[in-house]
């Protein structure tokens, strides 16, 4: 029997792991939607559709009021509160049951809800713990009815749900007649007359139709993308264990040495991977080896002798491509690049981008920021594959490896929930959140593989002035009632674009104003310049420069006041935790700089005065009983429900949103019933990864480095903060921020370091 040889070609060998984990992604993906016959070898599609129908119910007096004559208001009213009354009753249990058997199914397995509308806040009709576990329990049911009273008239909608159209026109159609029965029982067993009740009438039959026609593409698209992810991770860690079991067996030999009486033999030099030459796409994926070996063959004599050069001119030509790549750096390059990702860093700082959409139906929600990363990523795939010199290089770090944990715990959690979320029409509403985590993971990598380590100084100041510009309208809005961030756009921007509104003067449930600058609420203003006031704080720190330490100091007490103008305790709580990731790493520095915190609560009184002693009047002890505190503590026991019922992997990610379930005001939390405690972990990963990864370049005291390193692990610990203060992660300026200091900080970790960047940041 002929033993199988995999190809030595390292092309070849990238070419077939490619084709197996396809071809295992296509196997995962036609299960996921389709059922394999063993005994008889058959492939069945699995049914996924999910009909609905529609109904409309009159309710009138045997005597019909019901005509042009409107004079007796009273009769309508009183109709409208029995439309009510009949509407909550028609989801009782015995009145389903004559639903069900009118309709042919099992009562067993028709659930029924009734939506009252009613002009009252939303924090006081979300569901509570006994709610919520019996949703959970009535989750998988096939059938289903939701029945609507009308706010003015004597009227209510009926919509059904079911696996096929005709049993959904048929369940809508036997809601009336149901209730008609069971009144005509009660009636009957109260010995009343029949004749005297409320009339209902259904003017036309149910229509219906298909309402999740593309549920079967989704779910083979995320199965699909599951397995391929988790089968290439499996062939990296293998071809990682055989190159280690390979190196193993090298060095053991190379220990033992040369047996008595044998010629020298060659030996081989490999250069640091920091004067490798350029790896292939084979190398990147540990297809072949990454640095390439001089062959330098030893005589008696000892001279040195072979077809390579040495490993000496492999380092000066690795340094004159280092010189010359660094000639034409940001912002003096005509790279296409860093001029788009600056552009899209100024859209995210700028502009309340989630808040200005394309007036145009499509299965993805058209926002800014959904419109010009795609340009981004498309122009970043084009230079990668187009290589050369200044190609972005992918080079993978702890981050990326905690990254891609997170979007497998996000995609796990759809796959395994997908026919559930189907059945409960929420699976649509997954996949966008979906791909809004995947264009935060793409910022990342596009920042990480395209910025060079000489642009980092230019990026990370670009990003403090961009942060000050933010301050500013933000202190704008908090003085003159003026937010400039939605008022320009709105007035700019082209007429297919929709911008929303943010109007002055609005004050929350505990009376504090609503300054949000760019973002949609005022926790999210805070997370940004919390996240930026490290940059400042560090260059404060490094500078001897004192027109450079006034400008530092200026644009950290700007950030300080931006953020307590938005009167939120937050704004207090998220720069502390700023301040003490600095002082771990650098306690004797920043000790010096304590006579600042004078001028700076000085600053903050100046330019936004009263928001200090607002904020810390929050923060006495008989202050903590607000709303914002108890909702926030009543949603420990309310998801309780969902965490045991879905404890691994989650209810799926993206699918617990407000307008359906409840508010969730603390993100770790949102996390454990999204993705379960899988997920909570990966997101955790994600914080620690970023931190441990910047703990090498702040030992190691480079200038730019370590100012990078402290700024993307002070961000990244304001973002874990936040993150049990309220649902950060719905908020998209939070995670692009974060990620953009984290992917500058892996630029840090995965290029060369040279010399000629040791005083980048302080000049």
């Amino acid at each position: 029997m002929g033993v199988i040889k995999l190809p030595t070609s390292p092309t070849l060998r990238l070419l077939l792991a490619i084709a197996l984990c396809t071809l295992a992604a296509l196997l995962g993906a036609v299960v996921s939607v389709s059922r394999i016959g063993l005994l008889s070898p058959k492939l069945e599609p699995r049914h996924l559709d999910v009909a609905g129908a529609g109904a409309r119910i009159l309710v009138d007096k045997p005597r019909t009021i019901i005509s042009d004559d409107l004079a007796n208001d009273g009769d309508y009213q009183t109709l409208q509160t029995g439309s009510v009354l009949l509407a909550n009753l028609m989801s009782s249990r015995p009145v389903l049951n004559r639903v069900a058997r009118r309709a042919g199914i099992n009562p067993r397995d028709l659930v029924a809800r009734t939506r009252i509308s009613a002009n009252v806040q939303l924090v006081l009709v979300e569901p509570d713990s006994e709610r919520r576990a019996v949703a959970v329990g009535e989750g998988r049911a096939p059938y289903r009815l939701e029945i609507q009273p009308d706010r003015v008239l004597p009227t209510m909608s009926v919509y059904a749900q079911a696996p096929t159209v005709r049993e959904a026109e048929r369940l809508a159609n036997a809601a009336a007649p149901g209730l008609r029965g069971y009144l005509r029982a009660l009636a009957a067993r109260e010995a009343t007359d029949p004749d005297d009740q409320l009339v209902l009438e259904q003017p036309g039959r149910a229509r219906g139709a298909i309402i999740n026609g593309g549920a079967r593409v989704e779910i083979f698209g995320l199965t699909f993308v599951l397995v391929f992810m988790l089968t290439a991770f499996a062939l990296l860690l293998a071809a990682k264990v055989r190159r280690a079991r390979a190196g193993e067996i090298v060095r053991s030999q190379t220990s033992a040495g040369p047996a008595i009486g044998t010629p020298p033999q060659s030996r081989t030099v490999t250069p640091h991977p920091r004067g490798a030459l350029r790896p292939t796409l084979a190398q990147r994926f540990g297809f072949a080896p990454m640095t390439p070996s001089v062959a330098v063959g030893t005589s008696g004599a000892g001279t040195l002798s072979g077809a390579h050069a040495p490993a000496t001119a492999l380092r000066l030509d690795a340094m004159s491509r280092r010189a010359a790549l660094s000639a034409g750096d940001w912002p003096r390059t005509t790279r296409v690049m860093p001029w788009l990702l600056a552009v899209m860093m100024a859209i995210v700082w700028l502009l309340p981008f989630d808040a200005i959409e394309l007036s145009y139906s499509l299965p993805i929600d058209l926002k800014l920021d959904r419109l010009v990363l795609p340009l981004v990523i498309a122009t970043w795939a084009l230079a990668l594959a187009a290589g050369g010199s200044g190609a972005p290089r992918v080079r993978a770090t702890w981050i990326h490896i905690a990254l891609g944990a997170v979007a497998v715990a996000a995609l796990l959690s759809l796959v395994v929930e997908a026919r559930n979320l189907n059945q409960l029409l929420e699976l649509d509403t997954s996949v966008k959140k979906l791909t809004l985590l995947a264009s935060y993971i793409s910022l990342f990598v596009v920042v990480a593989s395209s910025i060079r380590r000489t642009e980092l100084a230019a990026f990370l100041k670009y990003t403090l002035v961009l942060a000050v510009i933010c301050a500013l309208g933000t202190i704008w809005e908090f003085r003159l009632g003026y937010n400039v961030f939605y008022d320009l756009p709105s007035r700019l921007l082209p007429g297919p674009f929709t911008v929303g509104e943010a109007e002055a003067g609005l004050v929350d449930g505990a009376g504090r104003a609503l300054t949000r600058g760019p973002g949609d609420h005022p926790l999210e203003a805070v997370a940004m310049l919390s996240m930026a006031l490290p940059i400042a704080l560090v260059g404060l720190l490094r500078t001897k420069v004192t027109r450079d330490r006034v400008l530092y100091g200026l644009a950290a007490c700007l950030l300080l006041a931006a953020a307590f103008s938005t009167y939120r305790k937050t704004a207090l709580l998220a720069p502390v935790s700023a301040g003490l990731t600095l002082a771990y790493f650098r306690r004797r520095e920043l000790l010096r700089m304590a006579p600042l915190a004078v001028v700076f609560l000085l600053g903050i009184q100046l330019l936004a005065p009263g928001a200090a002693r607002a904020i810390f009047t929050q923060l006495q002890p008989d202050q903590l009983g607000v709303t914002t505190v108890s909702d926030r503590s009543s949603d420990y026991d309310a998801v309780r429900p969902d965490v045991w019922s879905h404890l691994a992997f989650g209810r799926g990610y993206g699918s617990y949103e407000p307008t359906s379930h409840r508010i969730i005001d603390m993100e770790l939390l949102r996390q454990l019933v999204e993705v379960g405690v899988f997920g909570l972990s990966a997101f955790i990963l994600l914080i620690v990864a970023i931190v441990a990864v910047a703990r090498r370049p702040i030992r190691e005291q480079r200038a730019t480095d370590a100012t990078v390193a402290l700024s993307a692990a002070a961000a990244a610990v304001v973002l874990l903060t936040v993150s049990t203060l309220f649902d950060a992660m719905a908020f998209p300026h939070c995670p692009y921020i974060a990620l953009w200091l984290a992917g500058l900080l892996a630029v840090v970790v995965s290029q060369p370091a040279t010399d000629a960047q040791e005083n980048a940041w302080s000049s």
